[in-house]
């Protein structure tokens, strides 16, 4: 069962909080998926992680978490990033 799926839909301003500055069309990408803030931060956070880099084993990101991670990252040269 996803966990996530209880939590309410994040918002765009909650997005930007997390991400940073995007354009909006990636937002809207995002949105689209109806995530968490916590689909959200995950996939920004693994994003952010040297562990990605080094092809963690055992540890995959799944569903919405997977797509906005994919989204992100091919977005990552052209935003700021938020959270740090």
């Amino acid at each position: 069962m996803d966990t996530h799926s209880e939590a309410p839909t994040a918002t765009a301003s909650e997005i930007r909080e997390i991400v940073g500055a995007l354009d909006d069309e990636v937002v809207e990408l995002i949105l689209e998926l109806t995530p968490s803030t916590a689909e959200v931060l995950e996939a920004y956070t693994w994003l952010k992680s040297d562990q990605r880099l080094t092809h963690q084993a055992g540890y995959e990101l799944q569903g919405k978490t997977a797509r906005i991670f994919e989204i992100l990252e091919s977005e990552e040269p052209d935003f700021d990033g938020g959270l740090t």
